[in-house]
């Protein structure tokens, strides 16, 4: 292993797989590791993407991992629970931030094992209300990874990012709506992770989040209702965004500090570790 991989979060979805197809330009070895929990184990294998990827870069090596993160995420949800209960309230409802705290938990014992110092995810400014999608996160993971000698980059997030087209994202997070046309479609001249993807000949239109193709390509996962639910009908509806960030930011600012000395434990015992057990 060498300076020349990098690890990828990968969901199959059109994010990760354009991360993918921009890193292959820099990184001969990609490892692509995907992760599944109880709320995602029945969903679509992202085999489709990664045939395609290789076959467009035919030079570089996908080295495809599928992680179960159960018992990891089962930690991080509840450790010290109550004690997080009663500083954090409501704010514990947070499931699609533990789960991806889990995922990049997971992602940095896979590079620590293989000696890759370079990780990347998909992420952008779709979302922004879920913690890992938040500036403030971002920031506190990267000196995670950085404290382990990794460098963590988000490749896309600041690409511009179409409108989902699912009906809960419409009804709860974006209420704009959106109608998929054609023509527009292939005229906008926006940069989007769908679009480069067209433009290598990767999908079959610009944008497809959303739709059955995208549905067919990566997980859907809904634990995240009751968090919406939370965040915009309850939260929002009484406090501003900055305080909403604020609290978040706390949470999850301490949730990385215990997942730091998680890992600190790991790089010493190893399989000894309490960590060990849980992945």
């Amino acid at each position: 292993m060498g300076r020349d991989e990098c690890a990828i979060l990968y969901s199959g979805g059109t994010d990760s797989t354009c991360v993918a197809a921009l890193l292959a330009e820099k990184y001969p070895r990609l490892h692509l590791l995907t992760f599944r929990e109880a709320g995602t184990r029945d969903t679509p294998d992202p085999k489709q993407n990664i045939e395609n990827l290789r076959r467009k870069f035919s030079r570089n090596q996908f080295i495809h991992q599928l992680f179960f993160v159960d018992g990891l995420l089962e930690k991080i949800s509840y450790d010290r629970y109550f004690s997080y209960l009663r500083r954090h309230g409501f704010f514990m409802l947070s499931t699609c931030g533990f789960s991806s705290l889990s995922w990049h938990t997971r992602m940095i014992v896979y590079c620590l094992d293989n000696d890759i110092p370079n990780a990347a995810d998909g992420i952008t400014r779709e979302l922004m209300h879920f913690p890992g999608h938040m500036d403030v996160v971002l920031a506190e993971l990267r000196l995670l990874y950085q404290n382990f000698g990794i460098a963590y980059a988000n490749p896309v997030r600041d690409w511009d990012v179409p409108t989902d087209q699912r009906f809960l994202d419409r009804l709860i997070v974006d209420r704009h709506g959106f109608t998929l046309s054609e023509d527009s479609a292939h005229d906008s001249p926006r940069k989007t992770t769908g679009r480069h993807l067209y433009q290598l000949g990767l999908l079959p239109h610009p944008n497809v989040k959303g739709s059955p193709l995208d549905r067919s390509m990566q997980h859907s996962c809904y634990p995240f209702v009751l968090f919406n639910i939370f965040a915009f009908w309850y939260y929002l509806s009484y406090h501003d965004r900055a305080q909403y960030e604020r609290e978040m930011a706390d949470l999850f600012r301490r949730k990385i500090g215990d997942v730091k000395s998680f890992l600190e434990e790991y790089r010493e015992l190893g399989p000894r570790s309490r960590l060990a057990a849980w992945i």
